[in-house]
């Protein structure tokens, strides 16, 4: 038998979340489990981030000391609980996915009173390269307009910073993101992980710091059945880890305790990854 097929699939959390997840890819590093290694790696708006950082030639050390330090760029922003309010009661009452995604992006379009340059320029200072990584990586947003689901890789024709600001457009809080003369929102608005995209994988190891989600479809129990047989484990924050990233995901002071606080709690999930992820794994 040959080893087996992995995927690491990085959900939605905002900055915040971006550094748990980079946090807890350091402290399993720290145990011996190399998540950088996958296969294939998916990523959803701040996972779009994070996949970005690990498919880069930084190390996990320096990754991890990148959320440790001043984050010049970044903007400070925050969802209202009317705006989280009216987005799921969107999605809950639409007809169908396709149509719940386009109600939302109809909804928010023009809410959002950031330049999108300047948003476009924060989400870049993310990057640590430009190109596209040549391992396999997938940044997922959702088309505006139809309300499909869109999957960008190295062969789209369209820049990295570009797929991932598109992946990270959280509706009322970000300008939708136009890319290639169409219009894009945040890849969580389908599903806060997407993590059905890694059907076919042996091993997938799931990482996100808000699972949330309005439909059903979306929701990670039920993605978990698109699976089939595969060795799979989700990891959330623990009850430390969400006081450190807060109420407020989209606060970049928070990056830094989200880091340290994934970092720490990684630790308790060694056993539970090394059951799925193959040490032969490079």
């Amino acid at each position: 038998m040959g080893t087996p097929s992995t995927a690491l699939v990085l959900g939605n959390g905002g900055i915040a979340g971006l550094g748990w997840q980079i946090g807890m890819i350091a402290g399993l590093a720290e145990a011996g489990i190399d998540l950088r290694s996958a296969d294939l790696v998916i990523g959803t708006s701040a996972g779009a981030v994070v996949g970005a950082q690990i498919r880069s030639k930084l190390s996990t050390e320096e990754l991890y000391k990148r959320q440790l330090g001043p984050l010049f760029a970044e903007i400070p922003n925050r969802l209202s609980v009317r705006q989280v309010a009216r987005w799921a009661l969107l999605a809950r009452t639409a007809r169908s996915d396709t149509s719940a995604a386009r109600r939302v992006a109809r909804a928010s379009r023009g809410t959002s009173k950031i330049d999108p340059v300047l948003r476009l320029a924060a989400v870049s200072s993310r990057l640590p390269e430009r190109n596209w990584p040549k391992r396999p990586l997938w940044i997922t947003a959702v088309d505006a307009h139809t309300g499909k689901l869109k999957v960008f890789d190295r062969d789209s024709h369209v820049t990295l910073a570009e797929a991932v600001n598109a992946s990270c457009a959280i509706p009322f809080a970000w300008p939708a993101a136009s890319v290639g003369g169409h219009t894009y929102i945040d890849g969580g608005v389908r599903s806060p992980m997407n993590l059905d995209l890694a059907k076919g994988y042996d091993r997938i190891v799931g990482l996100a710091s808000n699972v949330l989600s309005g439909r059903r479809s979306g929701r990670i129990s039920n993605q978990l059945e698109h699976l089939g047989s595969a060795k799979v484990t989700v990891i959330n924050p623990d009850e430390l880890c969400r006081k450190a990233i807060g109420p407020n995901e989209l606060d970049p002071t928070r990056v830094h305790d989200s880091a340290e606080c994934g970092r720490k709690q990684a630790a308790d999930y060694v056993n539970e990854v090394r059951a799925v992820w193959p040490e032969d794994s490079d």
